[in-house]
């Protein structure tokens, strides 16, 4: 695709003869019978020339082998199994996705994720909240831009915790047209954020965008097509505050008499910040700022938690230890060698989560799986997460030329396929703890 014609194509297609099989199968339909017949046909046909000695050995052998390629077709496509409904998610296949997106384009004021074919790859392209106004718009590539108009488009920037490259869109009422420029390619979308101004979340406008942004994508992958009325940073769930303070508990066991304690202003981390202390207060822990070498806590948002796990592994703050609150499971928290521990509600790499991360990899590509998207995604489909969480530890091992660093650069270039389905590529997030116990 060149200039800036509108691009809505499926992700790439499995290489190989399985994927012709389908796509013929798919087309025959009704006619499978018929071929089976023909196939039938021409091998009793060849079996008669044959015994006549009608034809020369090497056209009757042709023909033998096209009726039996043709009937072995047949047999194959009526046995092959159509698969569940609803299993596009749980195989994560971009091919599927992308129909999906196609056959359910978004509501007029809700977020939009599509797929645009630019410089030989698939780019995912993010638009939230899809309202009126200003918009942010997460491409999956390192050089995106972004506009409305015929004029130059926007550069993008990238954000702590988020693989997408960011730029601020004005959109207008009702339908208009996104171009996005990567690789040196400029494709469009059509956008519809319909007649309606409702407020637009505060932390669009704060360093929690990118998480806000994984929440909606979360819900858009799952199935879930509504508006985006709040985000993860604007309130602190009762069942993190009771993760919080079940860790504390947990440091307090372990002999800790004061802790650090790194938060920020946002609603969920003023919150956050109080349930720390008073769970200390009641434990008998003291609470301080980050360093002497004492365990520290994380109820930042994800930009402040990449500085602070960022500054134990670089020896700029000493720690026993970094406890991060559940929202902050995502990949460039969790990539530094810092000691990091996470209360989570489940397992990541479990089928049920990995679902999730393969989905989101086919519909936006590049992007990280986030805990705040998983969230997300567990709500749109009816799913429960579990009664007590368990403490999780990060570790990360160093392979040579295939190290993956925060921003999803390493030595051996940017990394795509499988890795990104990941939750923490070249590393293991594994339990250290059986259920806490809260309250």
């Amino acid at each position: 695709m060149t200039g800036s014609a509108e691009t809505q194509v499926p992700a790439a297609i499995p290489p190989g003869g399985g994927h012709l099989a389908h796509v013929l199968a798919s087309q025959a339909g009704g006619t499978l019978p018929l071929l089976a017949l023909a196939a039938v046909a021409g091998l009793v046909a060849t079996a008669v020339l044959a015994r006549r000695k009608s034809l020369p050995g090497l056209p009757l052998f042709a023909c033998g082998a096209l009726c039996v390629l043709v009937f072995s077709f047949v047999v194959g496509a009526a046995l092959r199994p159509a698969g569940p409904a609803g299993n596009t998610a749980a195989h994560g296949t971009a091919h599927g996705a992308a129909a999906a997106d196609a056959e359910q384009p978004a509501r007029p004021g809700t977020p939009v994720l599509r797929t645009l074919h630019l410089d030989g790859k698939q780019v995912g392209v993010l638009v939230v909240p899809g309202r009126p106004g200003r918009n942010l718009v997460g491409i999956g590539a390192a050089d995106a831009r972004a506009g409305t108009g015929a004029g130059a488009l926007r550069e993008g920037r990238r954000h702590p915790g988020s693989a997408q490259t960011w730029v601020t869109v004005d959109l207008p009422e009702g339908g208009s047209t996104l171009r996005v420029s990567a690789g040196g390619e400029t494709g469009s979308l059509s956008v519809d954020t319909g007649d309606e101004h409702p407020e637009v979340p505060a932390a669009l406008s704060s360093a929690d965008a990118p998480e806000c942004a994984a929440a909606a994508a979360g819900a858009l992958v799952a199935g879930a097509n509504r508006p985006l009325t709040a985000c993860p940073s604007d309130a602190l769930s009762a069942e993190d505050a009771a993760a919080l303070r079940a860790t504390v508990r947990f440091v307090a066991g372990r002999g800790a008499e004061s802790v650090g304690l790194v938060a920020d202003g946002s609603p969920r981390g003023r919150k956050a910040a109080a349930v720390v202390r008073a769970a200390a207060r009641q434990e008998g822990v003291a609470v301080g700022t980050p360093g002497k070498d004492r365990p520290l806590l994380v109820t930042a948002g994800w930009a402040g938690a990449t500085t602070a796990a960022e500054a134990v592994e670089s020896g700029e703050t000493r720690a026993q230890g970094v406890y991060l609150a559940p929202w902050l499971l995502t990949r460039p928290v969790l990539s530094p060698s810092a000691g990091q521990l996470i209360p989570l509600r489940f397992t990541p790499r479990t089928k049920e989560a990995m679902a999730y991360a393969e989905a989101l990899s086919a519909r936006l590509p590049g992007e990280y799986p986030t805990g705040s998207g998983y969230e997300a995604w567990q709500r749109a489909r009816g799913e429960s997460p579990a009664p007590r969480p368990r403490l999780f530890a990060a570790s990360t091992a160093y392979v040579p030329g295939t190290m993956i660093s925060a921003d999803g650069e390493g030595s051996g270039g940017h990394h795509h396929g499988s890795a990104v389905a990941d939750w923490l590529p070249s590393g293991m997030i594994s339990p250290v703890s059986g259920p806490m116990r809260e309250g």
